[in-house]
């Protein structure tokens, strides 16, 4: 499987890929395991294209959140760190997890990997200023 195939696909139709190649190399292990393999080199082309898949799958899910994530600091009216942190607790009341929003957020304003907290991170993203955060994050979807 080309990268050229996977690029032009959905994540829904990525996802159903994903089950069947699994499935594919399930059986294969099982003919593998009974001795009825015929090609063994096809265990290791499914795992890559399996990899193929499921990274092209993360980098769609990044660039939903990062795109997620610009809105979010667009739409915060005082750029106070309090007013971050409430715009990062709404990413996660909307529907990501606090782990994606820390993974998505930390990515682009904390390069260290220093543990921070809620706090901590809306700190980060309120030092660079409304404008800068925002074109940051749009850089950082412009990259993907």
């Amino acid at each position: 499987m080309k990268a050229a195939e996977i690029k032009d696909k959905t994540p829904v139709e990525l996802s159903a890929q994903s089950r069947e190649l699994r499935q594919e190399l399930f059986n294969l292990r099982l003919q593998k395991a009974t001795s009825q393999l015929e090609k063994p080199i096809r265990l290791r082309e499914l795992r890559r294209d399996i990899a193929r898949v499921e990274t092209r799958l993360s980098e769609l899910k990044r660039k939903d959140a990062l795109g997620q994530v610009a809105t979010a600091f667009e739409g915060v009216s005082d750029f106070t760190v309090a007013g971050v942190a409430a715009a990062l607790r709404g990413l996660v009341k909307g529907g990501m997890t606090r782990k994606d929003v820390f993974k998505t957020v930390g990515g682009v304003f904390n390069p260290n990997l220093v543990r921070v907290t809620t706090r901590g991170l809306a700190e980060l993203v309120q030092a660079k200023g409304k404008e800068k955060a925002v074109a940051s994050v749009k850089a950082a979807v412009n990259k993907l």
